[in-house]
């Protein structure tokens, strides 16, 4: 009879801590990439500085509205914002302190309005660029491009705008021109280790695994707070192979932090390319201890018994992935081998068309083993 083999794990899953991609369905592994943490918007000129009032009650308002600001007061600071503009309506720089608080209460409409109408009266590069910024985290990335490129055109020099920049070329796949927007961002700040591991992700993409390793090596050194680099890093071993130093890294990042099923199911995942099975079924365990709705880890444990031969559980583990993702075309491939293992090739066959359904690509030439049964 003819076998369908059972797929490639050398798949990547690709997921980020606050805009995941984790739906990617395509494979086992999961590589946290790129980080899209979004640094603090003072990280450029924001609210302004203090004007010479003069008894001039506009300039008064304004100041107060800038010392407000500073407290992280920000209500207070566009109601004083407001009452400047009301007095004067030419009180250009108004508009861009009362932005910058719409900014940091996450109000991105009201922020685009304000900095917009200050950027119409004068040229500023980064006042463009906070437009993009506003944009960026409003999940609008065709504005966002539009206006860092007009920030870039215009001079700005910030390392962040490159960064996000790099971003948003990378979610594209567009690794070459990442590369580029993360290298300038380096280049203006050699400290930006978002900018290193994200760089670092898509030496990644492109098999550029020692330059990979370079800037996620950097990146941690960098900001050694952030356990995500260090996750990364490991999995850049990983897929080179040196498996005994992802582990190293891994263990590390599981001891220094409670929550952290995503590292535990790629050590499962290397554990299982050195066929250490055992060992894997219980990294994998302690993953779904801590997200018992973790499908992907299911369909990885699933792998784990399927190689150990134990169908009955590995045809379990897939049929919990399948019920807490109901589109994981993968699963129901691998469900289908393992049923094909115990000899159930009706329910193989149903699986398998089901996969085929769902776009999977890796089935083989099952269908006319499936009609000959017929």
């Amino acid at each position: 009879m003819k076998r369908i083999l059972i797929a490639s794990l050398s798949v990547i899953l690709s997921i980020a801590p606050v805009f995941s991609q984790e739906d990617n369905d395509n494979g086992m592994n999961q590589i946290i990439v790129p980080t899209q943490i979004i640094t603090s918007s003072a990280d450029g000129d924001t609210v302004g500085v203090m004007v010479n009032a003069e008894g001039q009650e506009a300039n008064v308002a304004y100041n107060n509205g800038v010392a407000l600001y500073g407290e992280g007061s920000y209500n207070e600071a566009i109601a004083e914002f407001s009452r400047s503009l009301q007095i004067d309506p030419e009180m250009t720089q108004a508009y861009y302190g009362r932005g910058t608080c719409y900014m940091q209460q996450e109000k991105y409409n009201q922020a685009i309005a304000d900095l917009q109408e200050f950027v119409k009266r004068k040229t500023d590069d980064n006042a463009t660029y906070l437009i993009g910024y506003c944009y960026f985290l409003s999940q609008n990335m065709e504005k966002a491009t539009e206006y860092f490129q007009n920030a870039i055109e215009q001079g700005c020099n910030n390392a962040n705008l490159f960064y996000y920049m790099g971003v948003i070329n990378f979610n594209k796949g567009q690794y070459d021109e990442a590369e580029k927007y993360y290298t300038r961002a380096i280049e203006i700040d050699d400290t930006h280790s978002f900018s290193y591991n994200d760089r670092g992700s898509t030496y990644r993409m492109q098999g550029k695994m020692d330059k990979a390793i370079a800037d996620y090596t950097k990146a941690t050194e960098l900001n050694s707070k952030m356990d995500i680099f260090k996750a990364n890093l490991g999995s850049a071993y990983r897929l080179n192979k040196e498996y005994d130093k992802a582990l190293a890294i891994y263990d590390e990042v599981i001891k220094a932090k409670t929550d952290n099923y995503m590292t535990l199911n790629n050590k499962g995942i290397t554990l299982y390319e050195m066929k250490e099975y055992d060992r894997a079924i219980d990294a994998l365990n302690e993953c779904l201890k801590q997200n018992k709705d973790y499908a992907f880890a299911y369909n990885n444990l699933g792998l784990c018994y399927y190689r150990k031969e134990d169908y009955k559980l590995a045809i379990e583990a897939f049929t919990k992935a399948i019920a807490l993702k109901s589109d994981y075309a993968e699963a129901y491939v691998h469900r289908g081998a393992a049923k094909e293992m115990s000899r159930d090739m009706e329910g193989a066959c149903a699986d398998w068309h089901t996969a085929k359904s769902m776009g999977a690509n890796n089935l083989g030439d099952f269908e006319s083993t499936c009609e000959e049964l017929k």
